[in-house]
């Protein structure tokens, strides 16, 4: 028998308490570290995420990239492609040109946009004496996605303005060794052109000066022919 009974039982009841209070203090602690571990377990699943995110779309940049390297628009013989810089062998930055109508240039470049997702960094046009269009274009290879802007990147627009033979006059014509001018009035502005001048007020070329008369070629290609002193009110 204890000598000490009552001693025995405070030292277990102590003990009790003890293992009471360190059960406890334990549990205000990892309450109180769980949010900071929550977190962390929350960045870390987050940069797991964005690391895969990150890896696929790289994935999918890279296969598009590779496939604008090689791409052979059969049906466009005119057009001339070329990657112009790369990361890691990888292209980044793109380029198309070629001489071509504004129908053929929008058939083109819907095409290429519907493929590859591209942003246009440079363009350049030139309107030939014949109609066309000498275009390049420089683009930046992004991330593809699947619903995306499409873009209007030709020089001007493709439907063809009416043409109204009354807003225009030809003045006179001039010969030279070299070449032929005219001076006509489109809706009382005057200009000298010659073959191969782009008017873009009206969207249409000149196709050709004669000794009295200019053809103008429209952006469909239809041709309109003044004649000195012709105008459509008067010979209507």
């Amino acid at each position: 028998m204890p000598l000490f009974p009552s001693l025995s039982i405070k030292m277990s009841a102590l003990y009790a308490i003890n293992g009471s209070v360190v059960l406890l203090v334990a549990l205000f602690q990892l309450a109180a570290w769980y949010p900071f571990i929550s977190q962390t377990q929350s960045e870390q699943n987050r940069h797991l995420r964005l690391r895969d995110r990150t890896l696929y779309e790289w994935g999918k940049t890279e296969r598009q990239a590779k496939n604008l390297q090689t791409v052979h628009f059969k049906d466009a013989p005119w057009a001339q492609h070329a990657v112009e810089s790369s990361f890691n062998s990888v292209p980044t930055t793109w380029s198309l040109e070629g001489v071509a109508s504004i129908a053929q240039w929008q058939t083109l470049l819907e095409r290429v946009e519907a493929q590859c997702a591209l942003g246009l960094q440079a363009v350049d046009w030139q309107r030939q004496q014949s109609g066309h269009w000498k275009g390049r274009l420089l683009f930046d290879i992004k991330i593809p996605k699947a619903n995306r802007d499409y873009h209007n990147w030709l020089p001007t627009k493709l439907r063809a303005t009416q043409f109204i033979k009354k807003d225009w006059q030809l003045l006179s014509t001039m010969r030279s060794a070299e070449h032929a001018s005219a001076l006509v009035t489109y809706k009382h502005h005057r200009r000298w052109v010659q073959a191969g001048s782009w008017l873009p007020r009206s969207g249409v070329t000149v196709s050709a000066v004669s000794f009295n008369s200019v053809t103008l070629m429209a952006k469909d290609g239809s041709l309109q022919t003044l004649v000195v002193r012709d105008m459509g009110d008067e010979n209507d």
